[in-house]
């Protein structure tokens, strides 16, 4: 398995770097790389299958490409000289982005993953108080036993002022927590723990602003023109929303849609 691992990543690689040529053209544009192509690679499975989905070269998905343009809307991109930022499962297009913003310090976590500065789980932190100004968590939190629990040690690690954009898969009207069974249940010979412990609604906005955040949703409108979003590809589901929230300098919290 170890063999076909290391197999798929050197032929992903030769891939990136032949998808200037493979997909030259002006149609699609990657925030991320700065590159532009003739169509974005495919996403998933079928019947699930998402067109125009992943940057031939950064392999960017929907949901990287809106997260970073909203950061870019942001002053200074969200980030000054002293933004210290913690990374859980980092995407590596975002990664490389991030680790040249965040001045004051990048760090770069998972609980399992071994390319990353630290393996921790996000439910017990291993850092004191207000010991970052950023935390970025996408589509982690429903593979966490206690959510609430890793959340508030989000909101426990960041500075007054700072930032958490955690975002989650969205797929049912309201958050159901699968307690007697999972939905994503790995075989005996997978060693990673169970996937999907609980199914998100937009409701997660009231979990997220529950520690004490002050929680903004952002939707692509905010963020880009309509008549952009199909070149951005962000037209479809993949790309959610945004669940971004402020630690509070007073001790208040709300939701603002």
């Amino acid at each position: 398995m170890q063999f076909l691992k290391g197999l798929e990543t050197r032929v992903r690689g030769v891939r990136n770097q032949l998808a200037p040529v493979l997909y030259a053209g002006k149609q699609r544009y990657c925030p991320i790389c700065n590159r532009s192509f003739r169509k974005f690679r495919k996403a998933g499975r079928a019947p699930n299958k998402r067109p125009n989905a992943v940057c031939p070269a950064c392999s960017s998905r929907e949901r990287d490409r809106l997260v970073f343009l909203f950061l870019q809307s942001l002053q200074d991109g969200g980030f000054d000289l002293h933004t210290r930022l913690l990374h859980v499962a980092p995407e590596p297009c975002l990664r490389s982005r991030f680790t040249e913003l965040a001045k004051g310090g990048y760090l770069s976590a998972d609980i399992y993953r071994k390319d990353v500065d630290e393996q921790f789980d996000v439910m017990s932190i291993p850092y004191p108080d207000r010991s970052f100004s950023a935390v970025f968590c996408s589509h982690v939190l429903q593979d966490v036993t206690d959510d609430e629990k890793a959340i508030a040690e989000f909101f426990r690690i960041l500075k007054p002022g700072g930032w958490a954009i955690l975002n989650v898969p969205l797929s049912t009207d309201i958050t159901i927590d699968h307690k007697k069974k999972w939905n994503g249940t790995r075989s005996k010979y997978n060693k990673r723990p169970d996937e999907y412990l609980r199914s998100y609604g937009p409701d997660f906005a009231v979990r997220f602003a529950r520690a004490g955040f002050d929680v903004r949703v952002i939707h692509r409108e905010e963020v880009a023109s309509p008549k952009d979003f199909s070149s951005l590809g962000i037209e479809g589901p993949g790309a959610g929303e945004i669940y971004y929230g402020i630690k509070p300098t007073t001790d208040r919290a709300n939701i603002r849609q």
